[in-house]
């Protein structure tokens, strides 16, 4: 994961801990939406609804990509 993180900020021309820090930003957004596909989403992410390390989100999409479950 930390390559990962480390090629976007690479990219952007921003730190690592910008990466990780605007992450946790989108994270906490998107756990707030009420649409009830996307609190789905989160709960299998984060059963106990408290936010998940941005690790955690990375690889669970990436996850879910590789096992086509991610719908558009």
């Amino acid at each position: 994961m930390k390559n990962i993180i480390k090629e976007v900020a690479k990219a952007h021309g921003i730190s690592e801990q910008e990466v990780r820090n605007e992450m946790r930003v989108a994270i906490r957004a998107a756990m707030k939406n009420t649409d009830p596909t996307a609190q789905a989403f989160w709960k299998q992410i984060a059963p106990d609804g408290k936010e998940p390390p941005v690790e955690r989100v990375i690889a669970s999409i990436s996850l879910m990509v590789q096992e086509n479950k991610l719908c558009s």
